[in-house]
C-alpha cells in the first residue's frame, strides 16, 4: 500500500523596502514571520519525511541567496522581518531542526532553488508544520518580493 503524499505551498510577500539583510536575518513580512505549511501532514499530526523543498522568488535579482527554513511542530514566536533569527526558550520544545536550500538560479524574471533529496523526518502535532525563513548570507532585497515556499512529504 502506498503511503499518502502531501504538498504545501505558501506565498510570502516581503515588506515594501530594500533594507539589506545581514547574514542570518529572518526573511518575512512586516511584522510577522511565521510560515504555515498547511496539510503537509496527516490530519491530527504524525511523523512525516520531508522529501522536497523549493523557493521561487518573484524577481530576477534582489532575491534571497541561500536560505534556511527553521521548522516547528507548532507556531513559534514571531520574529520581525530583517531581525536576527533567535530560538527563544519558549519555542525549544516546538523546534524540529532546519532545512537549507541552495543558492537560487536566475531564471530571468524569477529566481528558483530546490532540494529534491531532503529526507528530513519530523513529527507534526497537526496537519501543519511551521517555519521561519532565514537568509544564510547577506543580500539586498527587492521591495515586495513574493517568495513562494513549497514542501513535499510522505508519511513515515
Amino acid at each position: 500500500m502506498m503511503k499518502p503524499r502531501y504538498i504545501s505551498r505558501v506565498a510570502v510577500t516581503r515588506p515594501d523596502n530594500t533594507t539589506p539583510y545581514t547574514a542570518l536575518d529572518v526573511i518575512g513580512t512586516d511584522p510577522a514571520s511565521v510560515i504555515e505549511f498547511a496539510n503537509i501532514a496527516p490530519q491530527g499530526g504524525g511523523t512525516i519525511v520531508l522529501l522536497y523543498g523549493s523557493l521561487m522568488a518573484s524577481v530576477g535579482t534582489g532575491g534571497p541567496q541561500q536560505t534556511r527554513l527553521h521548522l516547528y511542530s507548532e507556531a513559534p514566536s514571531s520574529i520581525a522581518d530583517n531581525a536576527a533569527y533567535n530560538l527563544p526558550s519558549g519555542d525549544r520544545e516546538k523546534y524540529m531542526g532546519y532545512i537549507t536550500l541552495g543558492v537560487p538560479l536566475d531564471l530571468g524574471d524569477t529566481m528558483f532553488a530546490e532540494d529534491d533529496f531532503l529526507r528530513k523526518t519530523v513529527t507534526a502535532k497537526s496537519s501543519s508544520i511551521f517555519a521561519i525563513a532565514q537568509a544564510v548570507g547577506a543580500y539586498t532585497p527587492a521591495a515586495q518580493t513574493v517568495n513562494t515556499w513549497e514542501l513535499r512529504s510522505v508519511e513515515a
